[in-house]
């Protein structure tokens, strides 16, 4: 009998301990998982990577590739894959995972855990990883209030009795060019689209950015550079960017000469001039090419099909 008395005294308090410590862990880490602890050197790791629209654009692109099966195309955790799996996914829009270093999030992600794979041997290029961690950030924006045009004050004399009156005037708002057709408004809208993908191009040879330039390709484009062999393919026309860029830097500006239109087809003809300067030597060469451009339009978007330069 004291055995028992014994036992109830000691483990029944033990026991009832675990219980609250189990519905504990259950509350705050569902699925049993707990806190992703990240090394505090890592979290105050800075972005080297700056988030340009190019940049953004590239981290797009290995997102949808690595991650949008799981953690879903608006970063919500509801990918086509994150009901099979053991852990959650997170919410890449909640103040919860905003409020985490760049840093934290680049450890992260080439770290990987659980469900979560390393991708440590599937992005080794680490530019890459930051440009991901660029387009991860814009699930969850900072809200920018517009501020609308504000009504003036001003006065006005009333001759008829001598007085000054306040009178508010609204601000007259732009409107659109109602005479336009519905197709001329297309074709510009087109034709502005594919001129900014010229510029993105433009931009991304004079910074160097190997990532920007390979987003702007098609996945089976073509690039055929001055004097050098056929580069097929975008992760092809990557390393032979990176390599341009490594041994080179270009400083160029870009003027369209043609912009033609056949569906969703596009070719353009443009001229570029500006500076080659090759590392390791003080000459700079001067650069003047042409250029023949084909686009396609994918998705409402339009990416380079077929490049040629000479």
């Amino acid at each position: 009998m004291k055995s028992k008395i014994l036992f109830s005294v000691l483990v029944l308090p033990s026991f009832v301990l675990w219980l609250g410590f189990s519905y504990s862990l259950t509350i705050n880490h569902p699925s049993g998982t707990s806190d992703w602890v990240v090394p505090e050197s890592a979290k105050s790791v800075k972005n080297p990577s700056k988030a340009t629209a190019e940049n953004i654009k590239s981290g797009k692109l290995l997102y949808d590739k690595h991650c949008k099966s799981c953690h879903g195309g608006g970063g919500k955790g509801d990918g086509t894959k994150a009901k099979s799996l053991t852990t959650s996914c997170g919410d890449f829009t909640s103040k919860v995972f905003s409020a985490q270093t760049d840093g934290a999030i680049f450890y992260k992600t080439r770290e990987g855990r659980t469900d979560m794979p390393s991708f440590k041997k599937k992005i080794p290029e680490v530019e890459e990883v930051w440009s991901m961690v660029n387009y991860i950030r814009t699930f969850a924006p900072v809200a920018t209030k517009v501020e609308e045009p504000k009504p003036k004050v001003v006065e006005k004399k009333d001759t008829t009795k001598n007085e000054v009156k306040k009178v508010v005037v609204k601000p007259v708002l732009e409107k659109k060019d109602s005479v336009a057709t519905a197709g001329d408004s297309m074709l510009t809208r087109e034709r502005s689209k594919i001129e900014m993908v010229l510029k993105q191009y433009e931009n991304a040879l004079n910074t160097s950015d190997t990532l920007a330039m390979a987003g702007l390709f098609t996945l089976n484009g073509i690039y055929i550079p001055i004097q050098a062999p056929t580069v097929i393919g975008a992760d092809s026309i990557k390393v032979s960017f990176r390599k341009l860029f490594k041994d080179s830097k270009i400083t160029t500006k870009f003027s369209i000469d043609e912009i033609e239109l056949l569906g969703d087809l596009a070719w353009v003809r443009a001229a570029s001039k500006g500076s080659h300067t090759i590392f390791g030597s003080t000459a700079i060469i001067a650069d003047a090419n042409r250029h023949l451009i084909f686009l396609k339009k994918l998705k409402d978007e339009w990416k380079i099909y077929r490049c040629m330069s000479n």
